[in-house]
C-alpha cells in the first residue's frame, strides 16, 4: 500500500511537471508569436514608410529647366540663316544671328518680341542696319526698317508692337536682320534670317490654368514644353535682365539656345564679357 501511494505521487508530479512543462511552451510560443507578430507589423510600418517616401520622391518638384519642344512640321527644314563677317579689319570675325530655331518657330503673340544676336558693335564700315518682315501672303514685305547701330554686342530685342504690326494665325512670316555696306550691292550684306508663325494652342485654358498656379520664374519652361518658342526666349531673357548675377538664369537661356542648334552663338556669348549684354530697340 506505501508502494502503491508512492507510486500515484511520483506519476502526479510528473504529470505536473509534464503540465507544466506545455504551458512553458505554449507561453513561450505565444511570446515567440507575439514578438514575430511584432516584428512583422514594424517591418510593415516600415515597408510603408519606404513606400511612401518613394511617392513623395517621386512627386518632388521637377527642375525647371526649360526643355523645348519642337512643333511637329513634317521634314526637318534649315530656315534659319546664320551671318557672320570676316572681310576687313573692322568688321573681322562679325557674328550676326536671329535667336530661332532652325524650323519655324511658334508664338502665340499677335506682337511678339524678336531677339537677334550681333557680337560686338557694327563699325563704320557698315553704313546702315535694316530689319525686315515677309509674309508667304505677300510678295512684298511688310516692313522695312532701319535700325541704329547698337552702341555693344550682346543680345538686341524688336518688339512689334512698336511698329503697330500685328500677325495673322496659321501664316508663316520671315524676319531678317541685314548688316548694309554697300546700299547699291546688296549682295555684300552680312544677314540673318528667321521664321515665326502665330498659332492658337489647342490647350490654351489649360496652358492658362497652368501658369497662375506656376511663379513667374517657371513660365519659361512651360512655354518651351508647349513649343512656343519665342515666349520661352521672351521669359528667360526677362529673368536674366532682372537678376543678371542669379547664373541659373543665364545657364537656362544659354541652354535653350543650344536646344535650337545655337551652339555657336552660345560658344561665343559664354567666351565673350559682353556676349550676354540685352539691348532694347535701337
Amino acid at each position: 500500500m506505501k508502494l502503491y501511494t508512492t507510486l500515484l505521487f511520483c506519476l502526479g508530479s510528473s504529470l505536473l511537471s509534464s503540465i507544466a512543462l506545455t504551458g512553458d511552451m505554449q507561453d513561450s510560443s505565444l511570446e515567440k508569436h507575439d514578438l514575430i507578430t511584432q516584428e512583422t507589423s514594424e517591418q510593415a510600418t516600415l515597408n510603408k514608410i519606404n513606400v511612401q517616401s518613394k511617392i513623395n520622391n517621386d512627386h518632388v518638384k521637377p527642375s525647371q529647366k526649360p526643355i523645348y519642344t519642337p512643333p511637329f512640321l513634317g521634314a526637318p527644314s534649315a530656315n534659319r540663316l546664320i551671318g557672320m563677317a570676316v572681310r576687313g579689319t573692322d568688321s573681322e570675325n562679325l557674328l550676326l544671328s536671329v535667336l530661332t530655331p532652325e524650323h519655324t518657330g511658334f508664338t502665340s503673340q499677335t506682337q511678339p518680341v524678336l531677339y537677334w544676336y550681333i557680337s560686338k558693335p557694327v563699325s563704320k564700315s557698315f553704313q546702315f542696319i535694316e530689319f525686315v518682315l515677309n509674309s508667304e501672303k505677300s510678295t512684298t514685305p511688310i516692313l522695312r526698317t532701319r535700325l541704329d547701330k547698337p552702341a555693344k554686342g550682346g543680345i538686341q530685342k524688336i518688339s512689334m508692337a512698336d511698329y503697330s504690326i500685328g500677325l495673322i494665325p496659321e501664316v508663316e512670316y520671315r524676319w531678317s536682320i541685314a548688316l548694309v555696306s554697300d546700299a547699291n550691292t546688296r549682295s555684300l550684306d552680312i544677314v540673318s534670317s528667321g521664321n515665326i508663325k502665330l498659332v492658337e494652342p489647342d490647350k490654351t485654358l489649360e496652358m492658362e490654368a497652368r501658369l497662375q498656379k506656376s511663379s513667374n520664374d517657371q513660365y519659361p519652361a512651360l512655354y518651351a514644353q508647349a513649343g512656343l518658342w519665342y515666349e520661352a526666349v521672351e521669359g528667360l531673357v526677362n529673368l536674366f535682365e532682372k537678376q543678371p548675377e542669379n547664373l541659373s538664369h543665364k545657364q537656362d537661356l544659354t541652354g535653350l539656345l543650344e536646344q535650337a542648334g545655337l551652339q555657336e552663338i552660345v560658344i561665343h556669348m559664354n567666351n565673350t564679357a559682353t556676349g550676354m549684354n540685352i539691348v532694347g530697340r535701337h
